[in-house]
């Protein structure tokens, strides 16, 4: 997997995109893109970083590292329950849902997988819609749920990369893969999600109006959750950011690996921020210059004996 400290310096160089009659040129999400990959290796350091992103205006895309597979926590759960919307009645999915999206609730979210007929349905679902590096391997809250045609490209470890996310949400924010209806319950349910801070990283950092309006699933396994933090150290943010003239995009910022949660977790929220200043040209909207300037937060300290703070929501 790429390695963010391995980047060449050259990506720090910025590009702009075209002038319009619109208004003045202003950075291509290529450049941006590529701008914060380069950054995340002093914000970040030793991180897995896989960013996307897709203005719905214009259809302009860019990525980083957008198709290595990340595992990827409860951020998948949105692919989930629009699978359980196309399989079963609404009414079915919806008690299910409003917990999935509230609080992340891990038993509901294997009674979303049942509704749909279990992980190798859900897989199938995916295929349908050339998921090309996104699988359900297993989910044992409630009773183990193993699939059987998942190609376990890491393990077993449930994955997707950020590619397939902003190209799922992409379709899903155009009305593409459900019937109106299930739709803009499914968008809805997107809502309940945290605003900002754990679990609602995506938001923290942006203006109050585009914070309340966010539709997003974050997926995160902290320090200490799993049996290697040099494996896990989750932390994903995937979503629909609206945008102050009526349009939107579909953003993934996935960050795994990393020795200091507290700079993994800076670095999506700064990333999201970042992204929605170039889209909205809030050209003073602050993504956190300052913190950004001296390389993050300063990193978390345990003294020996000490206890290591609680990461989890």
């Amino acid at each position: 997997m790429f390695r963010v400290g391995a980047l060449v310096l050259g990506l720090l160089a910025v590009g702009t995109a075209q002038a319009t009659d619109a208004g003045p040129a202003r950075a291509s999400l290529r450049s941006v893109v590529d701008s914060l990959a380069a950054e995340a290796a002093s914000l970040s350091p030793g991180s897995d970083i896989a960013l996307a992103v897709r203005d719905s205006r214009t259809g302009e895309y860019a990525g980083f590292s957008d198709t290595v597979p990340h595992i990827s926590a409860s951020s998948a759960k949105v692919f989930w329950v629009a699978a359980a919307l196309k399989k079963v009645e609404e009414k079915k999915v919806a008690p299910l849902a409003e917990k999935v999206f509230r609080t992340s609730d891990n038993e509901a979210s294997g009674a979303v997988i049942d509704l749909v007929g279990g992980p190798d349905a859900i897989n199938d679902y995916l295929r349908s819609l050339e998921v090309k590096n996104t699988a359900l391997t297993k989910w044992n809250y409630g009773k183990p749920r193993w699939a059987t045609n998942s190609p376990k490209v890491m393990g077993n470890d449930n994955y997707f990369c950020a590619a397939d996310a902003v190209a799922f949400l992409h379709r899903l924010a155009a009305g593409e893969l459900l019937k109106p209806r299930p739709t803009s319950r499914l968008l809805k349910w997107m809502e309940l999600t945290p605003r900002e801070g754990c679990g609602g990283w995506l938001g923290t950092r942006l203006p109050a109006k585009a914070r309340a309006s966010l539709r997003h699933k974050a997926g995160w396994l902290p320090p200490g959750c799993c049996s290697d933090d040099a494996r896990y150290n989750v932390l994903n943010e995937v979503g629909v950011v609206r945008l102050p003239d009526g349009g939107h995009y579909t953003v993934a910022i996935l960050v795994a690996r990393g020795p200091d949660w507290p700079r993994q977790a800076f670095f999506v929220e700064r990333a999201s921020c970042v992204l929605y200043r170039t889209l909205s040209g809030e050209a003073s909207l602050d993504c956190g210059e300052a913190l950004a300037k001296q390389g993050g937060p300063a990193p978390v300290v345990i003294e020996d004996g000490g206890t290591p703070p609680d990461y989890d929501c």
